[in-house]
């Protein structure tokens, strides 16, 4: 072996030590926030949770590469009732029960569907890659199957649900408006998953910078099993909740992440790294509730704020409601403020759905300005006092219809409390 290519050797064996002690301290940091963390409280069941009283009708649909997937449908109490159907998408790691709270919340009112995403829950893998787009054909495929012809949808999707949701829209664009009345967009993305999420030390060395995508990659590609203790449940609270989370929902959750298989989360977790499906988001053109929590660190604000921005600017965007102090598990660790939203959207669906058109919270003074210019410059010269009505009723319409919810405070299961949104500016 001649000198060069001992020099080579040495370089990427070095280059190899390198990256495995970057991914070793960004990897393990994660763990030591978890073990250094408070133990989770001993606590009273949540009544939310548990699983509804009504049984509900199973089914199978079947896609063409194998799939299997697992359907639950609640029917309404009424017989005659023809209101929408709400449909209900889970995300990665996670099954139908992650809908206890909203399924328990609307049973008997209307009719639910939920079902378990490929691989998830009862559902079958099948044989293709679990990309967006395969999610959102298997959507199609639930639909199609779920949803009685001549009766249109409410779309509820958390996290891998909301991305599956957009891509269901990019595919079905020009049908959109006439099968679907009202989308809510919960803890979820539009693009770039791995380069803005917040589950490393902000505190980090510089030196580690280099191999943050690739820890990112390992991390949701990678398919480690995930075996029960205390130390797991803090480690899946500090990743997927918030540090005050309760005992209750942070032991749900963790059993349900655990009982997802780890080829399942490697493969999904692997389907979702380098996908945009904007084009989806803007294909939403029915009023669409984007809700978010402001310590979700697997998709932090930044993720709704930009599909709140897109939804604003074709026109569809009717609420985006931030809750303080949540994490990414929103709709249980804040199910009573969810719920509140959910019954707005259902009742506005209900009502015709009009577009009201709320303004995304990151540019909601920025906004604002334009509109005043406007009526100011608007009036002839001539006369602008007697003019300026005429010009400022947009202006101050304009107002009404943009909004950004912004409800503080986390929900304690034993006092739930409405969400409080702010005034409309």
């Amino acid at each position: 072996m001649n000198k060069l290519s001992k020099a080579l050797l040495a370089a990427a064996g070095i280059g190899g030590g390198a990256t495995a002690f970057g991914v070793a301290r960004l990897l393990g940091d994660m763990v030591v926030e978890g073990i250094r963390s408070a133990p989770v409280a001993p606590d009273e069941p949540d009544a939310g949770l548990v699983p509804p009283a009504a049984a509900p009708l199973r089914s199978h649909v079947h896609t063409a590469d194998g799939a299997e997937l697992n359907v639950l449908t609640y029917p309404a109490d009424d017989p005659a009732d023809t209101s929408d159907v709400v449909v209900f998408i889970h995300g990665w790691t996670c099954n139908t029960a992650y809908w206890n709270p909203q399924v328990n919340h609307l049973l008997g009112k209307r009719t639910i569907v939920a079902y378990d995403q490929r691989g998830h829950g009862e559902s079958r893998l099948g044989r293709a890659r679990p990309t967006p787009e395969r999610l959102g054909a298997d959507l199609e495929a639930v639909l199609a199957a779920a949803v009685p012809v001549g009766r249109k949808a409410v779309l509820v999707g958390h996290s891998m649900g909301g991305i599956t949701i957009q891509a269901w829209a990019d595919q079905h664009a020009d049908e959109v408006n006439e099968r679907i009345s009202a989308v809510i967009l919960e803890s979820t993305a539009a693009t770039d998953i791995l380069g803005r999420h917040g589950l490393f030390n902000p505190d980090r060395p510089a030196y580690t910078k280099p191999f943050e995508r690739l820890t990112g990659v390992l991390f949701t590609s990678t398919p480690l099993p995930l075996p029960q203790s205390e130390i797991g449940a803090r480690v899946t609270r500090a990743i997927s909740m918030t540090p005050t989370a309760r005992g209750a929902h942070v032991v749900f959750v963790d059993e349900m992440v655990r009982s997802c298989s780890p080829i399942v989360r490697a493969l999904c977790g692997n389907g979702m790294n380098g996908f945009d499906v904007r084009t989806g988001t803007g294909a939403l053109t029915v009023p669409t509730t984007v809700i978010n929590g402001t310590l979700d660190r697997l998709l932090p604000p930044v993720h709704s704020d930009e599909m709140a921005g897109i939804l604003h600017g074709v026109g569809s965007l009717y609420r985006h409601v931030v809750l303080d102090d949540i994490g990414h598990m929103l709709s249980i660790e804040a199910s009573a403020e969810f719920n509140a939203v959910l019954d707005d959207v259902l009742e506005h669906a209900a009502s015709g759905g009009g577009k009201a058109v709320a303004q995304p919270a990151a540019t909601k003074a920025a906004k604002k300005a334009p509109a005043k210019t406007a009526a100011k410059k608007a009036p002839a010269k001539k006369a602008p006092a007697k003019k300026a009505p005429a010009k400022k009723a947009p202006a101050k319409t304009a107002p009404k219809k943009t909004a950004a919810d912004k409800t503080a405070a986390k929900e304690s299961a034993a006092k739930p409390a409405e969400p409080k949104p702010t005034s409309d500016s």
